[in-house]
């Protein structure tokens, strides 16, 4: 009799875990694949089964189909769910609809995305907090690189890291919106719009470790001009840590030349940054406006005198004007950086 309660015990404990693979951890199932679901505010949706999930956010009556979430994360498995976390919405910010029909606000791609913490989610505002992603992969869409685009996450005087950006799914990457900011081996598997943006009142963004690369293939219509865009004046932009930059184009950091109410002065420190590919320029820097590049232990592929450009002046503008290039420059007070402090490999 013990032995046949002892085996009864473990089937429905594995019934259980397999169960609990077809949804993410904290998530409740609500319907299967092919039925119609309804949820009655802003949800963050997953679809998927065996650990393998894509994400949307839902308002109203869906279909759970791969053409509701516009990938399938598993094509070889027949059954899958459609499921909500267990407490909330898993939104971040209040999203609404006008209709009962369902709509979407984000979409957010993810394979084994059980891992890390419960915040780590695409479209999340993480505020005066650490959040360590234990390696998951979360993304929004990428159209191409017109502006405009949502954040992947919102730090505000808060840090990330361990999570992957993923391809096809850059939007306009992590923005940091207020106080001092950090992604600490955050990797870019596809820059969208920008990888990371300094915004509003930001006093410090810090970029550590990592890696952003730009794979046209994932997202054809993306060539951003820039990988880390800086807004916000009378702060400081960090990249350090051996970032490695892989297949980009453009700019690697760029002080906004005609943002609204444009000024400065911008900052950037560039430290133990690998450049492995081809790129337009290092850094740009507005004189006008005060800003200051700092350089050290900079290393280019195939990098040759003036090929690419390692710190140029611009002119800043104001909105509606195109900022003027002066060319590069070395040991100024707006291009603090040496040939020295720059090699090839």
């Amino acid at each position: 009799m013990l032995k046949k309660i002892m085996i009864t015990t473990v089937l429905i404990g594995a019934s259980a875990v397999v169960l609990a693979a077809n949804r993410p951890s904290g998530y409740t199932t609500i319907c299967k694949i092919g039925e119609t679901c309804s949820v009655s505010k802003a949800t963050n949706v997953a679809f998927g089964a065996d650990d393998k999930f894509v994400y949307k956010v839902l308002n109203g009556s869906f279909s759970c189909s791969v053409a509701t979430f516009g990938s399938d994360p598993i094509p070889a498995k027949s059954v899958k769910e459609c499921s909500i976390p267990s407490s909330g919405t898993g939104v971040s910010s209040t999203s609404s609809s006008k209709s009962s029909t369902a709509t979407s606000s984000s979409v957010a791609s993810s394979s084994g995305s059980t891992g890390g913490s419960a915040e780590c989610k695409a479209g999340a505002v993480i505020e005066n907090k650490t959040v360590d992603c234990g390696g998951k992969t979360i993304g929004l869409t990428c159209p191409g690189d017109a502006e405009g685009q949502p954040p992947v996450i919102t730090l505000k005087n808060a840090t990330i890291k361990n999570v992957r950006i993923a391809g096809s799914g850059g939007a306009d990457g992590i923005h940091c919106t207020s106080g001092a900011c950090r992604a600490e081996n955050v990797v870019w598997e596809d820059i969208c719009e920008d990888a990371a943006s300094l915004l509003s009142s930001g006093t410090k963004f810090t970029i550590s470790g990592g890696s952003a690369y730009n794979n046209t293939s994932n997202s054809p219509g993306s060539k951003p001009d820039k990988v880390f865009q800086h807004n916000s004046k009378n702060s400081t932009f960090e990249i350090t840590n051996g970032f490695t930059a892989k297949g980009v184009n453009g700019k690697l950091w760029r002080s906004c030349g005609n943002c609204s109410s444009n000024g400065g002065p911008r900052y950037v420190v560039i430290n133990n940054v690998t450049i492995d590919g081809t790129i337009g320029s290092i850094a740009g820097v507005n004189r006008n406006f005060g800003d200051k590049a700092t350089i050290r232990n900079l290393k280019i592929k195939g990098y040759k005198s003036g090929s690419p450009k390692v710190c140029e002046e611009f002119q800043g503008v104001q909105k509606g004007s195109e900022s003027t290039k002066y060319g590069e420059y070395w040991n100024t007070a707006y291009c603090d950086v040496s040939k020295s402090d720059v090699t090839a490999f």
